[in-house]
């Protein structure tokens, strides 16, 4: 789907605003919330991924690709929070609670239900992420972009450790360079690409 889709479909579901299904008065359990946004960070992704406008409407404009993305987007989000994740939530909970008062043999509210009960909806949700990550080929951007990142801090690293270890003599020496480098790229630049290139700086 495209960026706007999506991104509207999460600025409604932050705002708490639903159009589709009926927003649970409550919440839907006592667990920690991390594994509903966990949850829905995986919803994002899949729909992200989804190409959901038929091919063969393509010839329309594309006004009706938004719009038809926007409804859809925002449909497949209530679905996911409301109706399939909450259900879960709401079993993992109950089943949870189960479990410790079994173990306690006592009717007395066990304090560790809570960090329990949100370990287990955070891991469910997290494999959840994990899966659709690995579905859509996200994860190996997410590493390709880690990769470089690291490549590009670990260059600049050791460029400015180089030029602190330098004497003043050759700091003066490697910013006349630079100067320099500077003032060739900007001979070479077309007169727009140097009005554009004046432009970001003076901002």
């Amino acid at each position: 789907m495209e960026i706007l889709a999506v991104g509207l479909a999460a600025l409604l579901q932050l705002m708490g605003c639903y159009f589709f299904f009926a927003q649970p008065q409550d919440r839907c359990s006592a667990a920690p919330n991390l594994a509903s946004w966990i949850f829905l960070g995986a919803t994002f992704f899949f729909l992200w991924d989804t190409k959901i406008y038929p091919r063969r409407f393509m010839h329309m404009s594309g006004y009706w690709r938004i719009l038809i993305e926007i409804v859809a987007s925002v449909f497949l989000t209530e679905l996911g929070t409301v109706i399939i994740w909450c259900s879960l939530e709401k079993f993992l909970f109950s089943l949870t609670n189960e479990l410790v008062h079994l173990m306690q043999c006592s009717c007395r509210p066990s304090p560790s239900l809570y960090w329990l009960s949100g370990l287990i909806t955070s891991s469910i949700s997290g494999a959840v992420l994990w899966y659709v990550l690995e579905a859509t080929d996200s994860m190996y951007y997410i590493r390709k972009f880690s990769c470089k990142l690291r490549t590009t801090l670990g260059v600049s690293w050791r460029m400015f450790r180089c030029y602190i270890q330098m004497n003043m003599k050759a700091k003066r020496r490697a910013l006349a360079m630079c100067q320099l480098a500077k003032r060739a790229r900007q001979c070479q630049m077309t007169p727009c690409e140097y009005s554009e290139s004046d432009d970001d700086s003076s901002d």
